[in-house]
């Protein structure tokens, strides 16, 4: 199959539809309005035009023929409703927080749709099989049943991104099926799992980007230490492959994923790297060296960057393509570089802030805090009753974090703490975590 459309137009501004959430500015998210935007993308269910008054005097109405004693509503409405503590009762009262209008037009930000659309991309096919099952008690069963009169079929939605790192779907998909197996553990830590996927995705993005000659993407290397350790300049995979690496890989995001975008057909977005692998298996290769040469030469007049000759290969053609999309970027007597310092500042506060700290002479660096751990953890180990440390160091590393020596040893004094750390005293020095939902 021919791998990009015929004809590659080259534009005079650069603009990006896919792959990356985060713009050059309004990137306020609203983690509870995605985290309902996701739920009912998995349900296949959602919430039409129905005021929260409404489902209130819907339940008062309910009660009305249940209780022996009408005054017992008010204590009911003050338990659930005044504070709004209904929504901490089951994950299905977050699809409030996304509700559609009768219109079928959306009730949320730009914004927040591009996250949520990320994390649908990540899905692909996955779906819950059925409401999750929980356990609630007599009144909140009958709360959830007012609701569930209310709830409308979702629209299908089609795919519109393959996914730019299938081994960060894998384990997404993995995450979602067992949360869903622990109602209560969802509703606690979805959002924060939608936040520490969000890192995930663009910082391995970002690691990933400029690879695409390598096949399929890997989780790469991206160290961090607990919030509770000393940094240091003197520890190498900190130092080397911490925050700083992030931050300069994070300068080829936008210029490479934009570029990328006249390539993409009208079907379904592609990844550079799943393009390239396209193009190499096509028959027809001069064809597309052709066709992506004239594109170069155009943009290299369009930009006004040195000119270059013609590439050889397919090879040299998509490296050529990739170095211009950063090279013009370069030039201070445009406002480009400002726009792109934007996206990288804009990513840095918007989806890598949470994990950032400075640390006098060592700098910025990557951190996990102990809530972070503790979901990364229980996560890692999954439905299974424990891990051996270093498979569970393994289950991190897919899911983008990596720890040295040192914060290892200080990972498990964290779990002594915890209490959910065993030593085999048959099996040597063998250390299991077990998790703790």
């Amino acid at each position: 199959m021919y791998p990009f459309p015929d004809e590659l137009t080259v534009s005079n501004t650069n603009k990006i539809n896919s792959y990356l959430p985060v713009r050059n500015k309004n990137n306020d998210f609203c983690w509870e309005t995605i985290t309902g935007i996701v739920l009912s993308h998995a349900l296949k269910a959602e919430v039409r035009d129905y005021d929260y008054e409404d489902f209130r005097e819907d339940c008062k109405e309910r009660f009305a023929s249940k209780l022996d004693e009408p005054s017992f509503w008010e204590v009911l409405n003050r338990t659930y409703f005044s504070g709004m503590d209904i929504f901490s009762v089951s994950p299905m009262f977050l699809l409030f927080k996304a509700q559609r209008k009768s219109s079928g037009s959306k009730g949320w930000n730009a914004q927040d749709q591009r996250m949520a659309e990320l994390f649908m991309s990540m899905m692909g096919n996955h779906f819950t099989q059925d409401r999750i099952n929980e356990k609630l008690n007599f009144i909140e069963a009958e709360i959830l049943s007012v609701l569930s009169e209310k709830l409308d079929k979702s629209e299908s939605v089609d795919q519109k991104e393959r996914p730019y790192l299938p081994f960060l779907a894998e384990a997404f998909v993995k995450d979602l099926k067992f949360l869903e197996g622990h109602p209560n553990y969802l509703l606690q830590e979805l959002s924060n799992t939608l936040r520490l996927y969000a890192f995930s995705y663009v910082s391995q993005l970002a690691l990933n980007v400029k690879n695409w000659s390598d096949g399929e993407p890997q989780s790469r290397p991206l160290y961090f230490i607990l919030d509770t350790e000393k940094a240091s300049s003197e520890r190498v995979h900190v130092a080397k492959h911490g925050f700083k690496l992030l931050s300069n890989s994070s300068e080829a995001l936008f210029p490479v994923l934009s570029a990328l975008e006249v390539l993409q057909s009208k079907v379904i977005k592609q990844p550079l790297w799943y393009i390239y692998q396209q193009a190499s298996e096509y028959q027809d290769k001069k064809r597309i060296l052709d066709v992506l040469n004239n594109y170069i030469g155009t943009f290299i007049e369009n930009r006004k960057l040195p000119p270059r000759q013609p590439a050889q290969n397919l090879e040299e053609a998509f490296k050529l393509f990739e170095t211009v999309a950063i090279e013009q970027f370069k030039d201070e007597k445009t406002t480009r570089a400002d726009i792109n310092r934007k996206y990288v500042v804009e990513c840095e506060k918007q989806i890598f802030g949470d994990f950032i700290q400075s640390r006098g002479r060592a700098g910025r660096v990557l951190v996990l805090n102990q809530d972070q751990l503790l979901l990364l953890t229980n996560l890692a180990i999954g439905e299974r009753d424990k891990l051996r440390l270093h498979e569970l160091l393994s289950e991190f590393e897919e899911r983008g974090f990596y720890l040295d020596g040192q914060s290892q040893q200080q990972l498990v004094h964290f779990y002594e703490r915890m209490g959910n750390v065993e030593r085999m005293s048959d099996s040597g020095d063998a250390v299991y975590v077990r998790r703790t939902v």
